[in-house]
């Protein structure tokens, strides 16, 4: 662990790559560079390589320390890998708002080792907040001053949120990507609708898909796949990606859905996505690709979890299991990947 204010002229002295990283970022950044180069996190295809602006960097991080309040001296927790633009503007805020930083090598569970220390800004991935959970740390002499633990990257299961959202610390679901330079939009753990930071302007396209503009896009609309409903010029709800839509006979089916209500069950397998394979009568089928032990009966509960919700033509027609899953450079599930493995094989 260390602790350091990135405006100071004298750091530390780095003793593995992940602080070599850092520091690498802190002195690039204060020697003025104008546009950083980051790959998007491959959640949908290949990684892309998009450079960002200082000014798109420096507007995200003073929209961020508006929404929290954040003040000098504050300190943010940066446990995140600073090749992507979540960890690397863990790094930026400090560097705009002058915060201290408290530097743990990226983990499952940063705070496993980590000391007692007040810690105002933090943010994870939801299988890093799902292993700090499980393992029972006392929280309270990290978090009891926190203005705001930040989870993205990632679907946050409905358990997840449960578990979350009888701690008494402020704890926000994240929207945002590379091209957004990280968050644009938060939610509390029980809120169905995100809700924009600033003066970010959102709309769709004939998809309805949503798209952003605002300073941290350099006042250009980035256009998304997530399909979403508008309920406000500043609050919008997901439904699913375009691009995961399973079209089966025609009729289309969001796997996100699905996978909604199966997580909020006490009998889903250890890990498990929804995905489309070729059908030769309906185009694509509807299919559970798992892993881990799934006994028979916690298979059926699921299943007539499923049925009380949707249409039979929308449910998995197959529960297939998987020795183990692919996954991105960034941790998530690579489901193309895993999907094109199984075929191969059969």
């Amino acid at each position: 662990m260390q602790v350091f204010s990135p405006l100071s002229d004298q750091l530390f002295v780095p003793s593995s790559d992940y602080e070599r990283e850092v520091l690498a970022f802190c002195e690039l950044w204060k020697s003025g560079q104008t546009s950083f180069l980051f790959h998007t996190s491959g959640s949908t295809g290949a990684p892309k390589p998009i450079w960002v602006s200082r000014e798109a960097m420096i507007a995200s991080a003073v929209s961020t320390g508006n929404w929290l309040q954040l003040k000098p001296n504050d300190v943010v927790l940066a446990s995140l890998p600073v090749h992507y633009i979540a960890g690397a503007m863990l790094l930026v805020r400090a560097l705009v708002l002058n915060l201290k930083v408290c530097l743990v090598s990226p983990s499952i569970n940063p705070l496993e080792r980590l000391a007692p220390i007040s810690i105002q800004l933090a943010s994870f991935v939801p299988n890093q907040w799902h292993a700090i959970l499980e393992s029972g740390i006392d929280l309270s002499v990290f978090f009891a001053g926190s203005k705001g633990i930040l989870l993205g990257g990632a679907a946050i299961s409905d358990s997840l949120k449960s578990r979350s959202g009888t701690l008494p610390f402020p704890i926000f679901e994240t929207y945002g990507m590379t091209e957004t330079v990280s968050h644009i939009a938060y939610r509390t753990i029980k809120d169905p609708f995100f809700r924009t930071l600033g003066k970010v302007e959102i709309g769709v396209d004939e998809r309805n898909c949503l798209k952003i503009k605002g300073l941290m896009t350099d006042n250009t609309w980035v256009q998304t796949n997530d399909i979403v409903t508008i309920e406000d010029e500043s609050h919008f709800e997901i439904k699913g990606r375009f691009d995961r839509v399973i079209n089966s006979a025609g009729r289309k089916i969001h796997p996100e859905e699905l996978e909604k209500i199966i997580s909020s069950s006490d009998n889903q397998p250890a890990s498990f996505f929804i995905e489309g394979i070729p059908d030769a009568i309906y185009g694509q089928q509807v299919t559970l690709f798992y892993t881990g032990d799934w006994v028979m009966s916690s298979q059926l509960a699921v299943q007539g979890l499923l049925r009380s919700y949707f249409e039979s033509w929308q449910l998995p027609k197959q529960y297939i299991p998987l020795e183990k899953f692919q996954f991105t450079s960034s941790g998530k599930i690579d489901r193309l990947k895993s999907v094109a493995l199984y075929l191969k094989s059969e």
